[in-house]
């Protein structure tokens, strides 16, 4: 079973984080590379810890998505 989309504020809130990292990687072409390797990395050490609700993993997944298919 899929996990349901997220809710509308967790997309607005993945989508501006992206384009915030969109926007600084265009000035710095590192950030955006190593802004999603953060991403990717703060995603797993969350996922491994059941302190973060599932919605927060989901505006850190998504973010990490837009990110990669930039």
């Amino acid at each position: 079973m899929s996990s349901p989309l997220p809710d509308q504020a967790t997309q607005t809130i993945a989508v501006l984080a992206a384009c915030f990292a969109q926007t600084l990687g265009k000035k710095d072409p590192e950030f955006a590379a190593a802004f999603e390797k953060n991403i990717q990395e703060l995603y797993s050490r969350m996922r491994d810890n059941s302190y973060f609700p599932s919605e927060t993993l989901q505006a850190v997944r998504l973010v990490g998505d837009l990110l990669k298919n930039h």
